[in-house]
């Protein structure tokens, strides 16, 4: 495939990308959280409990953006962090009551944006958008390994 110029995937993912952050600083204040933090909510609302390694990992994110981004979450009283019992040093991260309280509301928000994305597309024509975009995304993930 020969793309020209400004035409590239990349290009409109960071487009579509910044302008989501704009969505969510618009949308995410009532929870006092935003657009640093918002990504690990999501993560675990999908798997609670995960260790903050694996957070990092899976966010493409560092160790210290994590760390703060956990530490303000924790401050806020979403969640918790717990040391692992046969390691110290791994940080297990649990949702607390009052990011389940948020929950619906949150996705609603999430939702939301991807419904003002892909108005005007048909049904088929986003389950394949969706797939190609998992698809490079696995391809990117792939690529980045080699770091």
């Amino acid at each position: 495939m020969q793309l020209q110029g400004r035409k590239t995937p990349a290009r409109f993912i960071t487009l579509l990308f910044r302008m989501f952050t704009v969505y969510l600083n618009q949308e995410m204040p009532k929870f006092r959280i935003g657009t640093g933090q918002y990504i690990f909510l999501a993560e675990l609302f999908d798997e609670d409990g995960r260790s903050q390694d694996d957070l990092t990992r899976s966010t493409f994110l560092n160790k210290a953006n994590t760390a703060r981004a956990l530490k303000k979450l924790e401050e806020l009283g979403f969640i918790r962090r717990v040391s692992d019992g046969d390691d110290q040093r791994i940080k297990h991260t649990y949702l607390e009551p009052a990011a389940r309280e948020i929950e619906e509301e949150f996705w609603e928000i999430i939702l939301k944006w991807s419904e003002i994305l892909s108005q005007d597309l048909s049904r088929q024509r986003q389950e394949l958008l969706l797939a190609d975009l998992e698809k490079m995304a696995d391809n990117a993930s792939t690529y980045l390994k080699r770091y």
